[in-house]
């Protein structure tokens, strides 16, 4: 068998400093508007993803447990900065909107965003990027299929044995 030089405890490693290093970029609106990171992220991925902003969303989408997740919605509805919206035909689902009042700090989030994504590329070529990009995709296709499916018999053959 080939030894690879990915594992999933690097992985995870990367993950969590990937979310740390994030969670450190969104510290200037935390501090003006006493938010802590992750309701912050949460606000983002509600400005970012309108069409797919509700709670069960965000906790799939961003790996968030549910009881977490509604603390913060709460929060930032009591703040006003976002609002929950009925969804026509489905009177269970709950779509939340940004408010006006978010708009500064969406602003800010998104220039920090950006600022993040950029420095996180910093030192790399168009050409790595975009083989970056591929990779991540093809990476992001996998995991759907491993959490869809569980593992084939093809990894499960391939997978590393630390966890």
């Amino acid at each position: 068998m080939e030894s690879n030089k990915f594992t999933a405890p690097g992985f995870f490693g990367h993950a969590n400093k990937f979310i740390e290093a994030y969670h450190a970029t969104l510290q200037p609106i935390c501090k003006e508007t006493g938010l802590p990171p992750m309701a912050i992220d949460i606000l983002m991925f509600v400005a970012n993803n309108p069409e797919r902003a509700t709670a069960k969303d965000i906790c799939a989408l961003r790996g968030f447990k549910s009881g977490i997740v509604s603390v913060h919605i709460e929060r930032l509805v009591s703040e006003g900065l976002i609002k929950r919206c009925e969804v026509p035909g489905d009177r269970r689902k709950t779509l939340l909107a940004c408010t006006e009042s978010a708009t500064g700090i969406i602003e800010k989030g998104r220039a920090l965003q950006k600022c993040f994504a950029d420095n996180l590329l910093t030192g790399l070529s168009e050409s790595e990027i975009e083989t970056f990009h591929n990779c991540l995709h093809a990476i992001g296709k996998n995991i759907d299929a491993i959490r869809k499916n569980g593992m084939t018999a093809h990894n499960s053959k391939q997978g590393d044995s630390d966890d």
